[in-house]
């Protein structure tokens, strides 16, 4: 293959698709390679659909793509819902729309904006800007949300809260591909914890919250939804300079991974690992850890053990056993796993706790639906029901 001709899209759509086929030319064509280029290229949701076909230019073999580009956007429009269930105890319910704005004052660039209603609320709006032809990109960004809390004196929930949060930030980041981004950045918020039902357990604060934080998302899993194969990784870096019950600068570092291994057709091994800590001092209640519900030791109610540090690992296995109407959505699989954890003050009272989950994962067209039984070797049990990612 000696060339490459890009046709369908705009001049510089097609001009920039040229120049991420151009590395190709000049020796065999690779045709797994270059369906693999293809679909990440569409999977940035510009275009309906991509095609290619071999052709001869002045006597030499050349590739011709062609782009479909979607008629109903940019701006593109997504809808989402969000449900997290824990028994009758605790339920939550959200609904929300992304609108998203594409090639915004250079190619790349994408202005998007969040508006999620419900159990939890969230209005976000992120710039995100590459800076010329390089990886690197600013994104600033504003956001306020509400959500709710647990407290807990023991195994006894007391009260529920309101963790309100209002502010906005600015990163520069590192951008070298498809699979990951590496930022920088500032954040500061008004941020207030206040009772909603009930009134023991956490301390009602407010006040402001500024910290630096740097963030690397690695993401090389097959599936938003459910995966097949693949290794997801979050690390994130933080040195918080002030906040509500913060008695002095504190750093903080969280990992969280997620990998699944297929084992045959239609199964796939997975392991959850994530943990944090806190460092050179003692988190204020808006930087506290916490475990509790689907898929973060489901036997227990949400934010049911909270502190300083915590460790958190899963293994299990799913398995397809039926396909839906392409109308409805996609696979649905069965599966168990087992989890521990801890989230604790002081290593020297490090209490892990254990739980038992046996359930059903469905992708549907709303998200992933996943309906899950847990119960811990200490007798503690809770039917888990969840819309919305899971992994």
């Amino acid at each position: 293959m000696q060339s490459v001709i890009v046709e369908g899209g705009d001049p510089d759509t097609d001009h920039r698709i040229e120049q991420a086929l151009k590395s190709d030319t000049n020796r065999p064509l690779d045709l797994p390679k270059l369906e693999n280029q293809l679909t990440r290229i569409g999977g940035e949701g510009e275009f309906d659909r991509l095609g290619y076909e071999g052709f001869t230019q002045n006597g030499v073999p050349a590739l011709r793509v062609t782009a479909h580009e979607k008629t109903y956007g940019p701006p593109f429009v997504d809808l989402a819902v969000n449900v997290d269930g824990s028994g009758v105890a605790a339920f939550d319910f959200s609904a929300g729309i992304r609108v998203t704005f594409m090639d915004v004052q250079h190619q790349g660039g994408e202005w998007r904006n969040d508006l999620i209603l419900g159990s939890s609320n969230l209005a976000a709006t992120e710039f995100y800007q590459p800076l010329s032809n390089t990886h690197l990109f600013v994104a600033p960004y504003a956001f306020a949300s509400k959500l709710p809390r647990n407290a807990f004196m023991g195994q006894t929930r007391v009260a529920v809260f309101g963790d309100e949060r209002a502010g906005g930030g600015f990163d520069i980041g590192y951008n070298p591909g498809q699979r990951s981004e590496l930022r920088f950045g500032y954040q500061i918020f008004s941020g207030k914890l206040a009772p909603l039902i009930g009134s023991a357990g956490l301390p009602a604060v407010s006040g402001s919250t500024g910290e630096f934080r740097a963030r690397y998302v690695r993401d090389g899993q097959d599936s938003p939804a459910v995966p097949i194969r693949g290794t997801r990784l979050v690390a994130t870096l933080s040195r918080v300079l002030q906040s509500p019950g913060l008695v002095h600068p504190i750093g903080q570092f969280e990992v969280l991974t997620s990998t699944f291994i297929p084992t045959g057709a239609k199964t796939s091994l997975f392991l959850l690992a994530s943990g944090g800590t806190t460092f050179h001092g003692t988190a204020g209640p808006l930087q506290l850890y916490a475990l509790g519900g689907a898929f973060r030791l489901g036997a227990y109610l949400p934010q049911e053990f909270v502190g300083n540090h915590y460790a958190y690992s899963s293994l299990g296995f799913r398995r397809e056993f039926y396909h839906l109407p392409q109308y409805v959505g996609g696979k649905i699989y069965w599966g168990g796993w087992y989890e521990a954890g801890s989230a604790f003050n002081d290593p020297g009272s490090v209490a892990v706790r254990g739980s038992f989950n046996i359930g059903v994962i469905a992708e549907t067209i709303v998200g992933p639906i996943a309906l899950a039984g847990s119960v811990s070797p200490t007798g503690q049990s809770r039917v888990n029901f969840s819309i919305g990612r899971l992994f």
